[in-house]
C-alpha cells in the first residue's frame, strides 16, 4: 500500500566460491526481493569473491558496507551465517537448511538448532532427521527445492555426449567409475572440476546420460534436478534428499551409493531401446518442470508474512 514501509530482510554471505548452496540462497533474497511488504539486503565478508561468479554482482546488487543487524527487522541466516548472528539477537531469524549434517550432533551447524528461528527445510527429508533431533528452538518447514527454469540454456537438438559423468562432489568415485565403464566399452566424458554455471548446464544439454555423484548424504540434490529439465537420463546414487524426484526406473535411476551398483545403473540406462529411453526422459523433464521458483516462492513469502505470530 502506498507510504507502507516495508521490513527489512538481511542476509549475510561469505562467497568464497560459487555452489549450489549460494544459488539457493539468491533464489530466497530474489523472492524477498519481490515481495511487496519486505525489502532485501544483504551482507559480504571482507574475503568474499565479488566477480561474475557471484549472482548478485551479476544482478548488480548493492551490498552493505557493514554487516549491522541493528537496521535490519529479519534476519535471514544459511548454514554457517549463524555466527554473525549475536547471541543477544532479538529479531525473528529465518533459517535455511539445506543439508542433513545439520541434524547430526558432529557437525557444527548441530548447536545453532537451539537458537530461536523458524527453519525452512530444503526437503521434507531434511525437516523429518531436524525434527527428530528434538532440539529445533521454532517451527519447522519443508519447501521442496525448486529451479530457474528460465535461466536455463536452450538443449541442443543433437546430444554429442553419449555419456557424462559429472563428479565433482566425488573425484575418485568419477575416476573409477569411469576406468569401470571404459573396461565394459562405454567411453565416457568426465566433469571434475568446477565450470562456469552456464557452462555447466550447457554440458548437462548435450549429454544423453548424465551420471551425477552428489555427496553420499544432501539436503536436496539439484543437479539431478538441472539434468532432468536439460532433457539427459539421470543416474543418481540415493543421497537421502533426491529420494521425492528421482524415482528409480521411472524417471531415473537411483541406485545404491556403491560403484558396483551405480555401474549396473549405467549399464542398464545406456542398454535402453530409445522408446524407453525417451519416456523415461520425459518423465524426468516433467519432474523438473514441477520444481518451479513460483511456488516456491509463494510458499516462503506466506511464511515470511506470518513470521511475527511464529515466534
Amino acid at each position: 500500500m502506498p507510504g507502507h514501509k516495508k521490513q527489512v530482510v538481511l542476509f549475510h554471505r561469505d562467497f568464497l566460491g560459487f555452489y549450489g548452496g549460494h544459488l539457493k540462497v539468491w533464489h530466497y533474497f530474489c523472492h524477498v526481493r519481490d515481495s511487496l511488504s519486505h525489502e532485501a539486503r544483504i551482507y559480504f565478508t571482507a574475503r568474499s569473491r565479488l566477480d561474475e561468479t557471484n549472482p548478485w554482482c551479476e544482478a548488480n546488487t548493492a551490498a552493505c558496507a557493514e554487516w549491522n543487524p541493528a537496521d535490519a527487522d529479519v534476519l535471514f541466516a544459511a548454514g554457517l551465517d549463524w555466527g554473525a548472528v549475536p547471541v543477544s539477537n532479538d529479531l525473528p531469524v529465518v533459517n535455511l537448511i539445506q543439508h542433513m549434517r545439520h541434524s547430526q550432533s558432529n557437525d557444527p551447524r548441530y548447536a545453532f538448532l537451539s537458537r530461536p528461528a523458524v527453519r525452512i527445510c530444503v526437503s521434507e527429508e531434511v525437516a523429518d532427521a531436524v525434527r527428530a533431533t528434538g532440539r529445533a528452538n521454532g517451527p519447522v518447514f519443508a519447501i521442496p527445492n525448486a529451479i530457474d527454469h528460465d535461466s536455463f540454456p536452450k538443449p541442443v537438438s543433437f546430444r554429442d555426449i553419449p555419456l557424462l559423468i559429472c563428479g565433482l562432489k566425488n573425484r575418485d568415485l568419477a575416476n573409477r567409475l569411469e576406468g569401470r565403464l571404459a573396461e565394459q566399452g562405454l567411453l565416457a566424458v568426465s566433469q571434475t572440476e568446477p565450470l562456469h554455471r552456464s557452462d555447466f548446464l550447457s554440458l548437462l544439454g548435450r549429454a544423453k546420460v548424465a551420471v551425477l555423484l552428489p555427496c553420499e548424504t544432501e539436503g536436496c540434490y539439484l543437479p539431478a534436478l538441472e539434468a532432468m529439465a536439460m532433457g539427459a537420463l539421470v543416474v543418481c546414487p540415493d543421497c537421502v534428499g533426491n529420494r521425492t524426484f528421482c524415482r528409480d526406473g521411472d524417471n531415473s535411476f537411483r541406485p545404491d551409493y556403491a560403484i558396483q551398483a551405480i555401474e549396473q545403473a549405467v549399464l542398464r540406462a545406456c542398454s535402453l531401446s530409445e522408446h524407453d529411453h525417451e519416456l523415461m526422459v520425459s518423465r524426468g523433464f516433467r519432474q523438473a518442470k514441477s520444481r518451479d521458483l513460483t511456488e516456491e516462492r509463494r510458499l516462503f513469502l506466506d511464511i515470511l508474512e506470518q513470521l511475527p505470530s511464529l515466534l
